[in-house]
């Protein structure tokens, strides 16, 4: 089913606040510069409207795998009435009764997979049995490419939601940066790991008060 995506949480923490200090052969004499340090993991552990879009985009990959499940075993009719009953839930258009056919939906596939299974093990298959387990197993066969079509669909759907979540919230956390930086007196503010930073006072660790920038304003 759909490969487990990497949460944007992740492309936001590896290597996206590096920043090096170039000069020249033959430029000016080296002046002490005013540098911050950002502890990136608890920066993303208390940024309030990053954590609501990370949970947002987990829970968006457990429906889309549930959606792919709920197909597995339906019928071409019944996999295209769900689509149509799932529209119109997601627009707030469904009725009561609609709403009941989408959850009987919903549930076909399992109660079909329970079947198969209970087959499977039955002793002494009479003829109907024989028939509806081969029935069931043709129809799970037969929906695999829709499914992995779907499957595509869908990745390049989460794909897009992590590629934007992604800029926007990267893009918040440079500017908050920023002004924190021009507040301080800061030329530079460097991601703090043993990687990039051998040695940081902690003194110089400004992660609270770009938090407390990103949590004062929410998206407009």
């Amino acid at each position: 089913m759909v490969k487990k995506a990497t949460p944007f949480l992740l492309l936001l923490a590896v290597g996206s606040f590096t920043v090096f200090i170039n000069r020249s052969v033959g430029g000016p004499a080296f002046q002490p510069v005013a540098v911050g340090l950002v502890d990136m993991e608890k920066l993303l552990q208390n940024y309030e409207a990053f954590k609501r879009d990370d949970e947002g985009f987990r829970t968006r990959i457990v429906q889309i795998k549930l959606a792919l499940n709920a197909r597995r075993l339906l019928e071409k009719a019944e996999w295209d009435e769900l689509d149509q009953l799932e529209r119109k839930e997601s627009e707030g258009k469904i009725t009561a009764e609609e709403k009941a056919r989408l959850q009987k939906l919903r549930q076909l596939t399992d109660e079909r997979q329970a079947e198969i299974d209970s087959l499977r093990v039955k002793p002494n298959l009479t003829d109907e049995d024989r028939k509806r387990l081969t029935y069931l197993q043709t129809l799970q066969k037969d929906n695999e490419s829709r499914l992995m079509e779907l499957q595509q669909q869908k990745e390049q759907e989460l794909g897009q939601i992590r590629e934007s979540l992604t800029h926007y919230h990267r893009q918040r956390i440079r500017d908050a940066a920023a002004k924190v930086a021009q507040d301080l007196g800061l030329k530079l503010i460097l991601y703090d790991q043993e990687e990039v930073v051998l040695y940081g006072d902690g003194s110089l660790n400004v992660t609270d008060q770009i938090v407390s920038r990103l949590n004062a304003g929410e998206r407009k």
